[in-house]
C-alpha cells in the first residue's frame, strides 16, 4: 500500500502476465495464439484498471473528507501499477 492502493489488483494482473509468459513458448509463429493471448492480456488489465477505478471513486465517496486518506492519496498516486499515475 506504500506504492500502489490495490495491490491486490496488482496481483492478479501479475498472476495472469505470468501464465501468458509460460505459455507462450508453445505459441510459436502462428498469430492466433498470440492474437488471443494478447486479447486475453489487454482485458484482464482492462478489467482489474476499471475495478480501481471504481474502488477510488467509492473510497474517495466514503474516505474522501480524512486527512489521513488524503495525504496517503497524495503520496500513493498509483492506482494498481506503480509508478504509473
Amino acid at each position: 500500500y506504500t506504492i500502489c492502493r490495490h495491490p491486490n489488483y496488482l496481483g492478479e494482473i501479475l498472476f495472469w502476465a505470468g501464465l501468458f509468459g509460460a505459455g507462450s513458448v508453445s505459441f510459436g509463429k502462428s498469430i492466433v495464439p498470440w492474437a488471443c493471448g494478447g486479447l486475453g492480456m489487454w482485458g484482464i488489465v482492462s478489467i482489474m484498471l476499471g475495478a480501481s477505478a471504481g474502488l477510488d471513486k467509492k473510497q474517495a465517496e466514503k474516505y474522501g473528507d480524512q486527512p489521513d486518506y488524503i495525504e496517503w492519496k497524495g503520496k500513493v498516486a498509483s492506482s494498481v501499477i506503480p509508478f504509473f499515475k
